[in-house]
């Protein structure tokens, strides 16, 4: 009997030391446990009164993942340098073509590709280039050196609804809006009956009973765009001619004090943007080609140096072109068409990279606030 006692009283006795054990192992967990909340908690009030210098702090590491490299000034001075010979070798007076050559250019391929049933609606003369008058009509303002910003059916916008409506008309709508003349054979014969608005009805009563007028006339003012857009006049600025007549000649015809043209215009415009477009996509993507994920980071930060190098380079190109017009005084070095292309990027690239900085300060200002998870919280993770 008190063998059974004593036994049973070691197994009470080790039972109150396991429990004491498992006591004492708890309190200090929980003792960790609230030291650790405390120390988050004091963390995160002192974080509160320096939250705008972890900011700049953040802000600066942002800058430094993303400032360019020895590599990336190499690939900014080429797009530089690929740049401005662009803006010099083909200044706006190059690559041009005489008016006949234009015609014959347009019509030899037209001529291959279209049924014959189509040519004389294809290749009937456009109404709106008439400058001859008849005897009942006189002071137009239209002549072989004015017409293509004084009329309507020459501006790359516009041409499309006032270029296709005379053709359909035999019409002439200068660039005023208000002037429509009807024209025969070559000849401005007399005002159109009740002018613009007339000649737009009739346009589109004759579209209504014959759709095939409609798409032959469009078909025309196409390839009349197509054969003056690369000759030495080319074509105006979209809308320029209505807003400012003088200032689309000033653009397009010699100076009065210098004899020299600026040769602003559709085809130097469009060229110079194609070009820079084309150098800049080049470039960036020979730049995206030496990308390493270790050495550079996420694909988004290189990006922005790659960004960065295209809207730098831009605008140096730009600058440089500008101080060298504004020295030489020879607007036809005047890079327009680039300095849109510079514009976008300026404003596109400041964007993108505008949304990596907001995700950046937020995803590392998140990080920083909420910090690591408690061992506790862990410990709940793992079962």
């Amino acid at each position: 009997m008190d063998r059974e006692l004593k036994r049973l009283k070691r197994e009470k006795d080790a039972i109150m030391e396991r429990a004491m054990d498992t006591l004492d192992s708890t309190t200090q967990k929980i003792e960790d446990h609230l030291t650790q909340v405390q120390d988050e908690y004091a963390r995160v009030a002192q974080f509160s009164g320096q939250a705008g210098y972890v900011i700049d702090q953040i802000d600066r590491q942002f800058r430094e993942k993303t400032k360019l490299s020895g590599s990336d000034t190499v690939f900014l001075f080429l797009c530089v340098a690929l740049q401005c010979a662009r803006q010099y070798l083909l200044t706006n007076d190059k690559l041009r073509i005489t008016a006949a050559q234009g015609d014959t250019l347009v019509g030899d391929t037209i001529g291959q590709i279209t049924p014959p049933t189509w040519e004389d609606a294809l290749f009937q003369s456009v109404p709106y280039d008439a400058i001859k008058t008849s005897t009942h009509i006189s002071e137009t303002g239209l002549a072989g050196t004015t017409h293509r910003y004084r009329t309507l059916g020459h501006d790359p916008v516009l041409g499309w609804i006032f270029g296709t409506a005379n053709i359909m008309t035999n019409s002439l709508t200068k660039s005023d809006i208000v002037t429509t003349y009807q024209v025969s054979n070559g000849y401005i014969i007399r005002h159109y009956p009740l002018g613009t608005m007339g000649m737009m009805n009739k346009a589109v009563e004759y579209a209504q009973n014959d759709p095939m007028l409609l798409a032959a006339s469009t078909a025309r003012q196409a390839i009349h765009f197509g054969s003056d857009y690369f000759t030495k006049q080319s074509l105006p600025i979209p809308f320029l001619g209505t807003l400012s007549p003088e200032m689309a000649h000033r653009f397009m015809f010699p100076f009065k004090d210098d004899n020299k043209r600026a040769y602003i215009d559709m085809w130097s415009i469009t060229r110079g943007a194609a070009l820079s477009a084309l150098i800049n996509q080049l470039i960036a993507t020979i730049h995206r080609l030496f990308y390493n994920e270790d050495r550079d980071g996420t694909p988004s930060m290189y990006e922005v140096r790659t960004r960065k190098i295209l809207s730098y380079s831009n605008a140096m190109a730009t600058g440089s072109n500008i101080l060298v017009t504004a020295f030489t005084k020879d607007l036809t070095k005047l890079d327009v068409g680039g300095a849109l292309v510079t514009l976008y990027r300026i404003v596109s690239d400041y964007k993108f990279i505008h949304e990596i900085k907001r995700d950046f300060l937020k995803n590392e200002f998140y990080n920083i606030v909420v910090g690591e998870d408690y061992d506790f919280m862990k410990e709940e993770h793992h079962v």
